[in-house]
């Protein structure tokens, strides 16, 4: 997944979850066998050790070390996500090649989405939070967010089984499959890089492309130069592909804090 940068806010246009982190959690509960009826949130987390990591930032053992942080829940969460994800792709568009599935991909599990979702599950409500952080708005940042999901999703797997982690990617991340539309996902990339920009006040994106291959099966590589110099490359069965696909990689490196706008 892609990072934003630290003082980005989740926004998403995506249809929102009718339930929060504790239906999710009793959805996991039961899938993973548990006969016990509905809890509160304390006893889920007493019953899951890996869920109290999950919901506490860096910034919080910073100020504690006693405290562990999430971001190794973070990281198999991401694993678990892109795998789940990367299946149910496979099994939906079983005509679509490589390049379509990893557009489509980055659609579903990318900050934005993933920091919506929980904002949707109420996540940024029991955050565990350096006092820092929360001042400046951490609760709020697509980064921290989206970050917390995954380590929830890493929790549930750790601590209740596969098949309940499963389960909660399915009702969340893949519950809207079936409106996905990745050529939007593919405009909206160049388009955001473009208003990126101009918000920034910044000269926009200059882009080149050239055709490799035959001309019967051509292929296409663009490049999508920043102002600064950083030069991001796309590949693709069209010149369109190919530089939605550079404007992806730019937009990426911007979130993960590699470029700057």
């Amino acid at each position: 997944m892609g990072k934003g940068r630290d003082n980005a806010v989740w926004t998403s246009d995506r249809p929102h979850l009718t339930f929060g982190l504790l239906d999710l959690l009793e959805v996991a509960s039961r899938v993973g066998g548990s006969t016990s009826g509905p809890g509160s949130l304390d006893s889920h987390l007493a019953k899951m050790p890996s869920l109290v990591i999950a919901l506490t930032h860096k910034s919080a053992a910073l100020e504690n070390p006693a405290l562990e942080h999430n971001e190794r829940l973070e990281f198999l969460g991401d694993a678990l996500l892109q795998a789940r994800v990367s299946e149910a792709l496979f099994i939906r568009f079983p005509e679509r090649d490589e390049g379509y599935l990893t557009v489509a991909r980055s659609a579903l599990v990318n900050t934005d989405s993933l920091a919506a979702i929980a904002g949707d599950l109420g996540i940024d409500r029991h955050l565990v939070l350096g006092q820092g952080e929360r001042n400046s708005g951490g609760a709020k940042k697509r980064t921290i967010l989206a970050g917390a999901f995954e380590a929830v999703v890493a929790a549930i797997w750790l601590d209740v089984g596969v098949e309940a982690a499963m389960a909660v990617i399915d009702r969340t991340v893949l519950s809207d499959l079936e409106r996905l539309d990745v050529e939007v996902a593919l405009v909206d990339a160049k388009s955001q890089l473009q208003i990126l920009f101009a918000k920034a006040g910044l000269a926009g994106p200059r882009y080149s492309a050239e055709m490799t291959g035959p001309q019967h099966a051509p292929k296409f590589v663009a490049k999508v130069t920043l102002e600064g110099g950083a030069t991001f490359t796309g590949r693709g069965g069209s010149k369109k592909e190919a530089e939605q696909r550079a404007a992806r990689a730019a937009l990426d490196s911007l979130a993960d804090g590699e470029a700057h706008a």
